[in-house]
């Protein structure tokens, strides 16, 4: 067990992050969090602790409410879900709390998230009991760091996790 604090895995996009945590899952145990893999080229939110699968990524039939970046269109219900996973994860206080990933939608627009990312890292600065690992593409580290003050943040490379 390392010591509890805040740790990041910042990578490229596109650079395997997501596949490099399910592989490092499979000998970890009380992990807990969310993982937003492309299955079939949709983003899902996988709950860790439940091994379940929730639609994130929206298609153009979707008639719900959305939250847009770029090109990419998200259900909003999707991100209340991820929200809910990450908060009662946090509440079970894991060994390892992940999420996958920060990034422009927080950073920059307060959703997506938000606010139960701001939440979970206020709780893990203040009364660390494990590990927080958020997930950050590397463009974006620095920025990051800036909006959550993650100054004593730890970066892991990836060969923590192999």
């Amino acid at each position: 067990m390392i010591a509890p604090g805040i740790y990041i895995l910042s990578q490229p996009i596109h650079s395997g992050k997501t596949t490099l945590l399910q592989n490092w899952l499979k000998g970890q145990a009380n992990v807990a969090g969310i993982l937003t893999p492309d299955i079939n080229d949709i983003r899902k939110v996988y709950d860790i602790a439940d091994n379940t699968y929730y639609d994130l990524q929206t298609d153009e039939t979707y008639t719900g409410e959305l939250i847009s970046i770029g090109k990419y269109k998200f259900s909003a219900a999707g991100f209340e879900k991820a929200r809910d996973i990450l908060i009662r994860s946090a509440n079970s206080r894991p060994d390892w709390l992940l999420v996958d990933e920060v990034g422009k939608l927080e950073i920059e627009q307060q959703t997506g998230l938000e606010p139960a990312l701001s939440q979970i890292i206020d709780l893990y600065k203040i009364n660390p009991t494990g590990g927080l690992l958020l997930v950050i593409r590397d463009y974006l580290l620095e920025q990051a760091i800036c909006h959550y003050n993650l100054d004593k943040a730890i970066v892991l490379n990836k060969s923590f996790f192999e």
